[in-house]
């Protein structure tokens, strides 16, 4: 399943959807990813930054199938199960927004870094896939929770040329809102503009496109582009109606190796 792309990140953490290494055996496998992302300073804005950036996974796969692994991204579990249904746990760093990228963020209070659990249920049908999923911040750091439901497409045009396209809706609570786009009394008096009380609901949708060209059996080259369009609970915010964009792209291109 394609992962959705709504959480904004300050390094690049983007992976390739497709994959042309064959089937993981049992043991140890590990992957390198480098590339550079441009996307927006922050949710909504209309301020884009480029960043250079890059991580390490290690995955243990068990005889069973299960899958393992330790990164600079965090750590996850991935079990297959039966019917082509695949379950997922991951916890994950989640960078808190930097102020300085913009300086209508200047009287905002800040934005914590913190750890989220996700779990994600999918099912494969063929090419196909469908999946939902929920994260929430464990630290109550303020990023609250995050429901999404997510469909997607892989496949190959040629023998090392692949191509994925992915489309997913979300939902969040009023804490997540509260934290990405809301404005206290307080920050509107340090920034001027109108109070803004955010509530819980449909956040937004995605829809992103890869490509991933396989330059060896053991590297690949990828670029993925994502856009994401806003609910009205988020776009009526004054920070994204009046200082910001109610649609948020991003693109980014790297390579990736596996041993």
């Amino acid at each position: 399943m394609t992962q959705p792309l709504y959480i904004t990140t300050t390094v690049f953490l983007l992976i390739p959807s497709l994959t042309f290494a064959e089937e993981k055996e049992v043991g140890w496998s590990y992957e390198i990813i480098a590339g550079v992302e441009r996307e927006a300073a922050y949710t909504g804005s209309n301020v884009y930054t480029s960043e250079f950036g890059g991580s390490f996974e290690a995955t243990y796969t068990t005889p069973n199938g299960t899958e393992w692994s330790l990164g600079t991204q965090g750590l996850g579990v991935l079990f297959s199960l039966p019917q082509n249904f695949e379950a997922e746990l991951t916890l994950e760093y989640e960078p808190g927004r930097d102020n300085a990228d913009d300086p209508i963020l200047a009287g905002f209070p800040e934005m914590e870094n913190t750890w989220e659990l996700q779990g994600v249920l999918s099912r494969e049908f063929g090419p196909y896939s469908i999946g939902v999923g929920l994260q929430t911040d464990i630290l109550n750091k303020g990023k609250g929770t995050v429901g999404f439901v997510g469909v997607g497409y892989e496949t190959q045009l040629s023998d090392r040329l692949g191509f994925s396209i992915g489309a997913d809706v979300s939902w969040a609570n009023a804490e997540h809102m509260t934290t990405e786009v809301g404005i206290s009394p307080a920050t509107a008096a340090a920034t001027g503009l109108p109070a803004y009380k955010a509530t819980g609901g449909y956040k937004g949708a995605t829809i992103d496109v890869g490509l991933a060209y396989a330059i060896t059996d053991r590297s690949t080259f990828f670029v993925e582009a994502s856009v994401e369009r806003y609910g009205s609970k988020m776009a009526n915010s004054p920070l994204i109606k009046t200082h910001g964009s109610r649609t948020n792209t991003s693109i980014g291109m790297g390579l990736g190796f596996a041993f």
